[in-house]
């Protein structure tokens, strides 16, 4: 995003959507969106918001987007297991009312899906949005299906696990760009200002010319589920 931090700094979300140009992992490059119109039905204001993927990170991405834009709302959720997917809506409910956001948040029993084909019903409700945050390996399937739906995505990264994959979001990006859909992908350290500012005075020489970089990311292990014996390999 081109904003200027100074004059903007907290830019929402819907303010991303409707602005920028957005790189994504893969290296694509999609189409911003020209009109605030393209958002969300003509003389409705509301901007419906699917979840796929109702972990920690989509949860959070959940509420983010309620925090975005006074008109977001969260309209639908979906998630393979159930359980994590109750467990996601009370939580976020819970956080919405006590930031006085109940009103956006409006996910009803019919609106709710579990299973390997969850996110395709998602897809085939009239949500504006769609939050990808379901494990990685699923990504590309899910941001096919959301750009061939015709929906706009905020997909976390990574975008792909494997090469198959990244060929098959940059064809969806591709895709994307011809339909003036908005992606924006979760590389947060892109978007944040403070890293923004610091990049852009390396790049005005405060630190002379740059011969050498090396970085470490400091992280806790991946989580892992164990095993159950009635799971599938898949799950």
């Amino acid at each position: 995003s081109d904003h200027d931090s100074k004059s903007s700094p907290s830019p929402s979300r819907r303010q991303f959507i409707r602005n920028t140009s957005t790189g994504l992992a893969a290296g694509a490059v999609v189409g911003s969106l020209a009109r605030p119109q393209l958002v969300h039905a003509a003389g409705d204001e509301t901007i419906k918001v699917g979840l796929v993927g109702c972990g920690g990170r989509g949860s959070g991405a959940a509420i983010n987007a309620m925090h975005a834009d006074e008109n977001m709302k969260l309209t639908a959720m979906a998630d393979l297991f159930d359980d994590r997917l109750q467990r996601s809506r009370r939580n976020i409910r819970t956080a919405a009312e006590g930031e006085d956001m109940g009103q956006k948040f409006d996910v009803k029993d019919e609106y709710c899906f579990s299973g390997f084909d969850a996110y395709q019903k998602v897809m085939e409700t009239d949500v504006d949005v769609v939050i990808l945050a379901s494990t990685p390996h699923f990504r590309p399937r899910h941001l096919e299906a959301a750009i061939d739906a015709g929906k706009h995505v905020f997909c976390e990264k990574p975008v792909a696990v494997d090469g198959p994959g990244v060929r098959r979001v940059l064809e969806s990006a591709r895709k994307a760009k011809e339909k003036n859909l908005s992606i924006v992908s979760g590389l947060c350290w892109r978007y944040d200002l403070g890293v923004r500012e610091t990049v852009q005075r390396i790049m005005d020489g405060a630190i002379g010319d740059i011969v050498a970089i090396h970085t470490n990311y400091l992280a806790g292990t991946l989580w892992h589920r164990g095993r159950k014996p009635e799971w599938s390999e898949m799950e």
